[in-house]
């Protein structure tokens, strides 16, 4: 937390609406979150307005953008003020290059100027919130970042001449095969969905959405892009696809009679009010119990004078604790998309819809996760699906260090982020060195021991989240080393005995060669 004369900074720097600042007294909460709930509440009802009454079968695609843009920038005005011009800003300079620039420099030049301009807030955030969580334009500026960026490539890889088998399976899902219009590029940049706090979705599946084929798509469980229904993007070029009048998809590789829509339309009016009841029990947490432990106290005096057991209980209930102020905004994004009908990913195995194509976040599997890489896998899946669309698929060398690079910068300078970077890399290798050398042999074992060995991985891995993440919240460099010191750097020195000494006495039993695929994205990244 920040000390008393920072607060002055937060009010000159915080623009946004102040008409209900009696709710945020009456509630002992900051303005900026007040607004923010509000702002995702209004989200929530016009995603249902949208749905129903501006549906792709009433409106024109046109007047679905036009809604959609303004409803968005009208939440943003609500929440941050004048700011809202530095959004618009970003966005307009990164249209203009799409329309200037050659597509062979269009997706680097995006990338080096977003990421600059969104560098300068985040320096300028640091300077006036002095480490205060604040709810600022710099959120929706690293959404925006990421859509400019990924529709630029997008470009590239539909109007630079590669050719289908040049691209890898994400690339060809998203590919684009024509700069989109005006309306259509400010419509996806500043749209009301993911305004605040995402999801962030690719322009592809949000033009399906505008135009109504998302449901037609994902019924037909289509992963590839030569089955797409818009001729705009996910098309190859060499095959043709068409929607015919009464709603069938025609082409070849298609299957034939798509039902038709909307009277096939499933309702996500239960799974978006679902999403919606989870926010605000994590809303509830975050206001309610996380004030009772603070993170400012890991700086003061009297936290060291505690046993180790309570320092480490103390950080393990902040971190998991702060989690939830993630669950919030992330949870309401998603419930926001799928009550406008984004986010549709078809039919399980059990015939249920399923509406998670768009989940920021899965927090049972956060939670509830054996390992660190698992955990890791369910945080924050939009920007891992960015970064591995951005660097880890076009990268040819030092694939993971380019994509912690990316997303160091886009996260912003605090220290303690790097930190919990740096740290979280190296507490992943160690587990997978645990991983590769015990689990054989526990599996080996029977299920009574592996039983016993997922209970403890399961503990080890809370404890060493907490270990590493305190960092990304307390944001100080020498605070965060103080603590770590205070333990002797004893987790640390542990993982460097896990990764020199383990192999040795233990060693893994040898891999099974198999044939050479695209390596997934390590999903390491905060």
């Amino acid at each position: 937390m920040a000390s008393e004369d920072a607060v002055p900074h937060w009010e000159e720097f915080y623009l946004g609406s102040r008409r209900f600042q009696f709710v945020a007294d009456g509630l002992g909460m900051p303005i900026d979150q007040v607004n923010f709930i509000l702002g995702q509440v209004a989200g929530l009802v016009l995603a249902w307005v949208m749905r129903v009454y501006i549906h792709p079968s009433r409106v024109s695609t046109t007047t679905r953008h036009w809604g959609s843009f303004l409803a968005g920038l009208g939440i943003s005005y609500f929440c941050f003020g004048r700011q809202v011009l530095l959004a618009v800003a970003l966005v307009l300079g990164c249209y203009l290059l799409m329309l200037l620039l050659p597509v062979t420099l269009l997706h680097h030049v995006t990338l080096a100027a977003s990421l600059t301009f969104l560098s300068a807030m985040h320096i300028q955030r640091q300077f006036y919130e002095d480490g205060m969580f604040v709810i600022d334009v710099t959120g929706p500026l690293m959404i925006m970042v990421q859509k400019a960026t990924s529709l630029a490539y997008s470009l590239h890889d539909g109007l630079s001449g590669l050719k289908d088998h040049d691209l890898t399976p994400l690339q060809r899902e998203m590919v684009l095969r024509k700069k989109p219009s005006a309306i259509e590029y400010f419509s996806y940049m500043l749209n009301f969905h993911s305004i605040l706090a995402g999801p962030f979705f690719m322009f592809a599946d949000y033009q399906d959405f505008i135009e109504g084929t998302n449901y037609a798509k994902r019924a037909m469980n289509v992963a590839s892009a030569k089955s797409s229904l818009d001729s705009n993007r996910n098309k190859s070029v060499e095959e043709e696809v068409v929607v015919g009048k009464d709603g069938h998809v025609e082409g070849a590789g298609v299957a034939p009679h798509c039902p038709s829509m909307p009277e096939n339309e499933p309702d996500p009016t239960r799974v978006s009010l679902y999403k919606a009841g989870l926010a605000a029990g994590s809303a509830f947490v975050t206001v309610v119990v996380l004030p009772r432990f603070p993170i400012s106290y890991v700086t003061e005096p009297a936290f060291f004078q505690h046993s180790y057991f309570y320092k480490m209980f103390f950080l393990l209930a902040v971190t998991s604790l702060t989690r939830h102020v993630y669950y919030t905004a992330w949870l309401l994004g998603d419930s926001i998309c799928n009550m406008s009908g984004i986010g549709y990913n078809g039919k399980g195995p059990d015939g249920a819809h399923r509406w998670d194509m768009m989940s920021n976040v899965d927090v049972v599997g956060v939670e509830s996760a054996l390992s660190l890489r698992d955990t890791l896998e369910a945080w924050n899946s939009g920007t891992m699906k960015w970064l591995r669309f951005m660097v880890y698929e076009r990268a040819t060398v030092q694939k993971t260090l380019f994509t912690y690079m990316l997303s160091s910068m886009w996260h912003g300078f605090y220290p303690g982020y790097y930190i919990t970077f740096v740290s979280g890399a190296y507490f992943t290798i160690a587990a997978r060195y645990v991983r590769r050398s015990v689990r054989p042999r526990v599996m080996a074992a029977g299920p009574r021991a592996k039983i016993a060995y997922d209970v403890l991985t399961c503990v080890i891995t809370r404890l060493c989240l907490a270990f590493f993440t305190f960092p990304f919240i307390l944001l100080r460099f020498w605070g965060s080393i103080a603590v770590y010191r205070d333990f002797y750097f004893l987790p640390h020195i542990l993982g460097v005995l896990v990764i020199v000494i383990l192999p040795k006495v233990l060693p893994p039993p040898a891999r099974r060669k198999e044939p050479a695929t695209d390596a997934p994205l390590e999903k390491k990244a905060q």
